[in-house]
């Protein structure tokens, strides 16, 4: 039992189905069917196409930011496309470091230095979230609890960047005490964390000294995020909502949100109740609506990706025990 209540993933289910029970709690489910019923299943198409984009053009970031390891569009497409896969069935969101060690596997790239990317690639999701909600916010700014998720983002990101900055400006500084501290592990371990921070280090300031690099990235991220809009209005269009622009990009930012929540795999649960709390409890929709909403647009993109994953892990003659993050020793040590 007390090694149970260590695992992150014994947390993780308990926490989805906290959500989960919070969606579900009070909900009329005599009116789904009616709702499913109602569908405008011929969107469905049009959302995998959306999401097929998404995760292409945030490929074509990711070659962009590895500008000096050269990678094909197929590879850094599949490498988004098992990263998203993995998270969706792993704890503690292991596809971005699957994501990085499959460009190990390949050849590409030293896996520690990839998942560096990896970061840098989530801080301009950031950034981008902040960007729309700060365009959503203006018509929500009576909202308490959007008013106290934008200042905790706010915060979050800005430490990021400050991070990155002294990564850039003080490396030498910043891995003195990082050694420092990991002198308190045992030498192995320190030897293999100090090892893992300088390649990490080196990913994260890769795109620091190349600003055209770094434009050409916001660039991607900004159409990126735009499939991203896209796939949540179709979903949204497929359940007649008829909602404006800022009602899309304001479920997105609260979805956006909800995924830094610790759960299980695949945001299950967590997904669900953003979509009551955005649709529902802040733009007054039903809630037996804004939960199948939720339910639907979920396990759509979930199918997608499991589809999608199975085929490259197919094609790529890769198991999926062999890149499961224990049976990695070194999922972070160069090549």
């Amino acid at each position: 039992m007390p090694a149970m209540l260590k695992s992150k993933k014994f947390w993780g289910i308990i926490t989805s189905f906290l959500f989960l029970w919070l969606t579900l709690q009070n909900l009329n489910f005599e009116k789904v069917p009616s709702i499913i019923s109602g569908l405008k299943f011929q969107y469905i198409p049009l959302m995998i196409i959306s999401l097929i984009l998404e995760h292409l053009t945030r490929g074509i970031r990711w070659k962009i930011i590895l500008y000096n390891h050269p990678m094909s569009l197929k590879h850094s497409y599949f490498a988004t496309v098992l990263g998203y896969f993995f998270n969706n069935i792993l704890p503690a969101r292991a596809g971005e470091f699957i994501k990085a060690y499959y460009l190990k596997k390949k050849n590409i790239a030293p896996a520690g230095e990839a998942f560096g990317t990896v970061v840098f690639e989530r801080f301009l999701d950031g950034v981008i979230t902040l960007g729309l909600m700060t365009f959503s916010l203006r018509h929500f700014t009576d909202n308490p609890i959007m008013k106290k998720a934008a200042l905790t983002t706010l915060i979050f990101y800005s430490l990021i960047l400050v991070a990155i900055a002294i990564m850039h400006f003080r490396r030498k500084s910043f891995e003195r005490i990082a050694k420092y501290f990991f002198s308190l592990f045992p030498k192995r371990t320190a030897a293999f964390l100090n090892k893992t921070v300088k390649s990490f280090i080196s990913g994260m300031i890769i795109v620091a000294n190349k600003p055209t690099i770094f434009i050409k990235a916001v660039i991607w991220s900004v159409i990126a995020w735009s499939f991203t809009l896209l796939t949540t209005w179709l979903c949204l269009e497929m359940f007649g909502f008829g909602m404006n622009f800022s009602s899309v990009t304001f479920i997105l930012v609260v979805l956006a949100i909800g995924s830094m929540i610790p759960s299980s795999p695949g945001m299950i649960g967590v997904y669900e109740w953003c979509c009551v709390l955005a649709i529902h409890k802040i733009l007054g929709h039903s809630h037996e609506l804004a939960a199948t909403f939720g339910l639907v647009s979920h396990t759509v993109g979930y199918v997608w990706v499991a589809i999608a994953g199975f085929i490259i892990l197919t094609t790529e003659n890769l198991s999926l025990a062999e890149l499961q993050p224990e049976n990695q020793s070194n999922p972070t040590s160069s090549n």
